[in-house]
Order: structure tokens, then sequence, then C-alpha cells
């Protein structure tokens, strides 16, 4: 498990939250309510959907309502850029989670049925931390070094 995880609350631009996955190198990142419990999280992949052919599509005919066959400012235009809304407007909501107990082979059941990369881990309905496909290969590995100590060595 991946322990304190990045998190942003809902009023984050997505600008920012965008900049820290690159800088930190991370795909995800959790959406934490004013009360501290978690509300959501925004992966690469919402900030991809965000940009399908659908959300495209309907945008497109609002504008051209708005315009009246007018071009529209350019201005106007990059105000509706993604990067400027916020974080709870492009995270998955509700969040599929696990308490901290569940065993590994719950998780991996989980991102299988749900197609999903991570998982949040709560403790109390708190956050306390997130298990990726990546940890899951760890942890993985790490059994496989202890059931073959020789290979581990080689390694």
């Amino acid at each position: 498990m991946t322990k304190q995880p990045y998190c942003v609350s809902a009023r984050t631009p997505v600008s920012q939250i965008m900049r820290a996955m690159v800088d930190l190198d991370i795909s995800a990142v959790m959406v934490i309510g004013d009360d501290g419990t978690l509300i959501g999280l925004v992966s690469e992949g919402d900030l991809v959907r965000r940009q399908d052919s659908v959300h495209q599509k309907k945008l497109d005919h609002w504008l051209a309502q708005l315009a009246e066959g007018e071009a529209l400012n350019l201005e106007f235009l990059h105000s509706l850029q993604l990067g400027e809304r916020a974080a709870a407007s492009v995270m998955s909501s509700p969040v599929i989670t696990v308490d901290e107990s569940a065993p590994l082979a719950r998780i991996a059941d989980l991102l299988l049925k749900h197609a999903i990369k991570r998982v949040p881990v709560t403790r109390e309905g708190r956050l306390v931390g997130v298990v990726s496909r990546r940890d899951i290969l760890r942890a993985l590995l790490a059994q496989e070094g202890q059931d073959h100590p020789a290979r581990s060595e080689a390694l």
C-alpha cells in the first residue's frame, strides 16, 4: 500500500492536479471533502476522458447555440479549458474503497471486476492509503522472493 497518497480538495484546479501528477510521477490524486472524508479521485483516465468525442460534441453544440453563427471571443474559449476547472468537475465518485484489513486477493478481485487501477484504503471511513496494481505486483514479487530465497539473491 502507498501510505499518505497525494490529496486535493474538490476546489483544486485541474491544472494544479495535472502539474502534481507530472512532478510527482503519480497517476491519480485523492479528493478529500471539507470534513476530511474521501469524496472522489482524479486519475489520468478521468482527465483524458473529459476530452472524449461525446463531451466535445455537446460542448460544440452549445457553443454554436451561444454564438448564433458568430465567432466566439478567443479569451472566452480559453476560459473553458479543462485546466481551469476544479477537481469536483472531473473526479470519479463515488469511489470503490477497501478497509485496511482487506486481504490482497479481495483487492485484486476488485481491481479486475471494476477494471480500475487503484483502490483507496480506509480505516473507519478515513483514507489511510491506496493499493495500486503495481503495489500488488510488488507484494507478489516479495512473496516470490520469500518462497525462493536463492532466486531473490540472483535478482
